[in-house]
């Protein structure tokens, strides 16, 4: 669905071809940002945002945008890389199937296009490679890999879980427009450590000291980025003398961060499954157990943990000295529900009788 400001700045561009077929440029696929149009450039602000997910093919015959490939628009990769394709050839002539291959560091010279006709799959190491050929960045990187994997995959089960990470990241895409700095708080699962290492006080500003300080370490660039990251968001702030400290950080919307907060949890969970080959019984505990209850007990499930979480947040130690751990807690379906099965297996006798 194009929202209503796109569907008038639309209009209004039709109206402006049939009285200047001068604004008809040769390329049908573009419309070069260079044109002084205040009604175009809305319009390519809204397909830069994938607003009603509108794309080039609307401007057929006439004007269309010159804008970056939206990779979100897209859930089969090799389309994408057509269109990713078609884009940089444009915005430089030097770009071709060789040029690719030796800035991604292929040695065949068409394996993009290979790859693009569907005569060869990508391996984890050939999407970093693509991902650095065609310039993405890092959050658009991981959603080509997670696009590649839905592609690839002939697990009916994984793949599902492939396809929903894909329409989750789609939607975080939105989140990353409107608060682009709380995406990448959650984005990275070390960000939240290091704010919990400046609230205990007593925190130079030592990204290097910082970063080896972290289980798993992270490099020197990546803590000084956390720090500025946790400023922006005014999380933490620094005195004079270069010590951190935590503030009392203004409300953020709870929708948002909840949106926000899916890949946090699953960096935690994959950091949780490490602990257990990289850490001993005196800093870890597992304990898990798989129970049957009725849909009524689910509730109470859930609030008893809100209230372990919140009880230990109050009394957690705040001790300079002190280590920061990591508390999971997950609670999830094993099987469905009876009444789900059920229907399940009226709606299959159905068929069958049908």
């Amino acid at each position: 669905m194009i929202s209503t400001a796109c569907k008038s700045c639309l209009s209004r561009i039709h109206h402006i071809r049939r009285l200047s077929k001068s604004l008809t440029l040769p390329n049908p696929r573009r419309i070069h940002r260079k044109v002084a149009n205040p009604f175009l450039e809305t319009v390519a602000s809204h397909l830069q945002k994938g607003v009603g997910g509108v794309d080039s093919n609307l401007f057929r015959g006439g004007l269309t945008v010159n804008i970056p490939s939206n990779i979100y628009n897209f859930m089969d990769y090799r389309e994408f890389l057509k269109d990713r394709y078609r884009q940089l050839k444009d915005n430089d002539p030097m770009f071709s199937f060789r040029f690719f291959s030796k800035e991604a560091g292929f040695g065949s010279p068409n394996y993009l296009k290979l790859v693009m006709d569907g005569k060869r799959n990508l391996s984890d190491e050939a999407i970093a490679k693509f991902a650095k050929g065609l310039r993405l960045d890092s959050h658009e990187s991981e959603y080509f890999r997670y696009c590649v994997q839905f592609n690839q995959c002939e697990n009916i089960h994984k793949k599902k879980v492939f396809e929903a990470k894909l329409l989750y990241l789609r939607e975080l895409f939105k989140v990353k427009n409107l608060i682009p700095e709380l995406y990448d708080y959650y984005h990275e699962w070390f960000h939240a450590a290091i704010r919990e290492m400046i609230k205990k006080g007593g925190m130079k500003n030592n990204p290097l000291m910082i970063s080896q300080n972290l289980v798993p370490a992270i490099s020197e660039t990546e803590a000084a980025a956390s720090i500025t990251l946790l400023k922006k968001l005014n999380f933490i702030t620094e005195t004079p003398d270069g010590v951190l400290a935590c503030t009392t950080a203004a409300e953020v919307d709870s929708a948002t961060t909840a949106m926000a907060q899916k890949i946090h949890y699953e960096q935690m969970a994959e950091l949780a499954t490490e602990s257990i080959y990289t850490q001993g019984p005196e800093t870890q505990d597992f304990e898990t157990m798989t129970l049957s209850m009725p849909p009524a007990m689910i509730a109470e499930v859930k609030t008893k943990i809100r209230e372990l979480i919140e009880s230990l947040s109050k009394t957690h130690g705040g001790s300079p000295g002190d280590a920061v751990y990591q508390l999971n807690v997950q609670f999830f379906a094993l099987t469905k529900q009876s009444s789900t099965r059920e229907e399940e297996r009226r709606a299959a006798g159905a068929n069958e009788a049908a």
